[in-house]
């Protein structure tokens, strides 16, 4: 089967790379986003006030095109949208994208003929649902990604609650800071989105408690208030002292012979965190040992720990037990007053509107993802997975599997058996649950090895093994630099020419 036309569901980062990455291929590429506008969880009505990136902008960027220069270091919502916005225009992308178009169904053709059929359902000119609309594809990518279903726990005494005048939020939902001024705020999450928001009502809310299960390590923007973290955390260096299931010679070593410098390595990043933060007095020191990193450990929103310690923030380790009439009671018997509840208790991980049987084979039982290199199953055919493979360089890793894709669909990697990649999904999760934790959006977290992780699709690339990703001490040790792979894409692609020609003579 000749595959060309190539349907995309998303218009989140994953999404855009994916369609810029066929269209140079010459495919025929159609994009369904069911927001008004593109960017994911970066578009405007998922994003909430103040919202910026964990990671700096020089690494939150496409390898072929780097962020403007006046871009914050830790780029806005803002930035990102018109980030974004900017690259879909410059590679021709927008055209391709059918805004307000909800994916409903994605089901094989009659007869497991090859390819897909996609039923889609949008909105007329007056924001009314129109009817449905049916499309074929020979290959489907599906980036809606593990952040695009909001999950907000289901307590008692919700109704009584917002009754009496209480307002409960998702984080997605929460659009201005006028919601929360001179309001009793509790804030329920300890990852990102709840730092932030708490953060933010430090200032601006009469009273913030933010509620949370166990305290997480946080990362400074910068180390001791000196160094960007970007130079300690965000290279391939400090990637190695970190344990993978599949390392190199050196880092074999340094896990088995080494480990007393891995142990003192991160005690000591450990100490300087807990003496940066104050965590013993603010009370919020983790009881797990930091290379215990996984996605969950984010970025500290600035001040965040002062405001807990100047007592801005009242910080309670429990959960909620139900609502009540202008509050909510704790698990610990506690009763919070409160006049507006946000969660920022994440997103569930699924593809609903992909065939049941497909569905089935893509999760399993606990809600982990089933994928090969987190881009493919071995058992459903002309469909790629992208934007499952979350990490702090989003952009990096969604472009790299990019590649991968395009070069799966073109018949140009050599994959093992089904059988082996079977063996090799099932050795990744077995590892995950036994290296963090918990497992975390569904098996899909590659933070702590995502630059192995990277290594690993491009050496499935390189036919001959002929690119050499790591040059010098310098690139190993320095903060990732991302045009490097937009020249290692144009050697995988010099080197696969070569070799075809070869094949051609002979």
């Amino acid at each position: 089967m000749k595959i060309k036309r190539i349907g995309i569901i998303g218009a989140g980062i994953s999404g855009l790379v994916s369609a810029k990455t066929f269209l140079e291929e010459g495919y025929d590429v159609t994009i369904f986003e069911k927001k008004p506008g593109l960017g994911g969880v970066w578009e405007k009505s998922r994003t909430y006030p103040e919202l910026t990136t964990q990671s700096n902008k020089d690494k939150y960027c496409f390898s072929d095109y780097p962020m403007s220069a006046s871009y914050s270091e830790w780029p806005t919502a803002e930035e990102m949208r018109d980030y974004l916005e900017s690259y879909a225009k410059h590679f021709g992308i927008i055209d391709k994208i059918h805004y307000e178009t909800e994916v409903i169904n994605v089901s094989r053709k009659a007869d497991d003929q090859p390819g897909w059929i996609v039923n889609v359902r949008g909105k007329d000119p007056n924001g009314l649902l129109s009817k449905e609309e049916t499309y074929e594809f020979d290959f489907a990518i599906i980036c809606n990604g593990t952040f695009s279903m909001p999950y907000l726990p289901s307590l008692p005494g919700k109704e009584e609650f917002t009754a009496s005048g209480g307002l409960v939020l998702h984080s997605t939902d929460f659009k201005d800071t006028s919601m929360i001024a001179g309001k009793r705020v509790v804030v329920v999450g300890i990852g990102k989105s709840a730092c932030d928001i708490a953060s933010l009502a430090a200032n601006t809310a009469k009273e913030c408690t933010l509620v949370f299960r166990q305290a997480l390590w946080k990362v400074p923007r910068f180390v001791l208030e000196l160094v960007n973290s970007k130079y300690v955390l965000l290279n391939r260096f400090s990637e190695a002292w970190v344990p993978y299931r599949q390392m190199g010679k050196l880092e074999t070593i340094l896990h088995s012979t080494g480990k007393p410098l891995v142990w003192l390595f991160w005690r000591g990043i450990e100490i300087l965190f807990r003496l940066q933060f104050g965590l013993d007095s603010a009370g919020m020191l983790p009881e797990y040992p930091l290379e215990k990193l996984e996605c969950s450990t984010s970025v500290a929103p600035p001040g965040f720990f002062n405001n807990i310690r100047a007592g801005k923030i009242k910080p309670i380790k429990t959960t909620i037990a139900r609502f009540i009439p202008g509050g909510v009671e704790l698990t610990n018997g506690q009763q919070v007053l409160a006049d507006v509840v946000i969660f920022g208790t994440g997103f569930n991980q699924g593809i609903p509107f992909l065939e049941e049987k497909y569905r089935q084979m893509a999760i399993d039982e606990e809600g982990n993802f089933q994928l090969y290199r987190h881009l493919i199953h071995p058992g459903i055919p002309q469909m790629g997975f992208l934007g499952y493979n979350s990490s702090l360089y989003s952009q990096l890793t969604a472009e790299v599997g990019a590649w991968w894709l395009v070069d799966y669909v073109n018949g140009e990697l050599s994959l093992p058996s089904i059988s082996e990649m079977y063996k090799e999904i099932a050795a990744e999760l077995d590892w995950m649950k036994t290296r963090f934790l918990k497992i975390v959006f569904g098996g899909t977290c590659v933070a702590s090895f995502t630059l192995r992780y990277v290594e690993q699709l491009i050496s499935d690339m390189d036919r001959k093994h002929q690119v050499k990703i790591w040059k010098n001490i310098f690139q190993v040790i320095a903060p990732v630099d991302m045009s490097r792979y937009h020249k290692i894409r144009q050697e995988l692609k010099s080197h696969r020419v070569q070799s075809n020609l070869i094949v051609d003579k002979n």
